[in-house]
């Protein structure tokens, strides 16, 4: 069945997600101790600021391309197809409001309940 296939997606991409926040984490960890040690004037290496900036851009990068997967298998689980959709619970409301105009103004006993 196609829901509990989006609902297995939704918990590996939710668990992806946590160890994702996990890594940026420590990521930032790492960040805010280079920061102390330029702030403490020791020598940090060119190498190691780049490849923790790099490895941040990249991390970021999987966390956004992540929560868009998430945001697609919600809309999937919601039935939204494209940028629209249609919202049946509010299109059987109308109807009925309809039907009742059109009992009060063409006879109670013409149109069906």
């Amino acid at each position: 069945m196609i829901l509990v296939h989006l609902e297995e997606e939704m918990s590996r991409l939710e668990d992806e997600r946590d160890r994702i926040a996990d890594v940026l984490r420590d990521l930032g960890a790492d960040i805010r101790r280079l920061k102390a040690q330029i702030e403490d004037g020791k020598a940090v290496s060119k190498t190691d600021a780049g490849k923790l900036m790099s490895d941040v851009r990249y991390w970021m990068r999987a966390s956004h391309e992540t929560e868009a997967q998430i945001a697609n298998v919600r809309r999937k689980q919601k039935g939204l197809a494209g940028d629209w959709a249609l919202d049946l619970e509010r299109a059987r409301d109308e109807i009925g409001c309809r039907m009742a105009r059109l009992r009060r103004c063409c006879g109670a006993g013409e149109l069906p309940e």
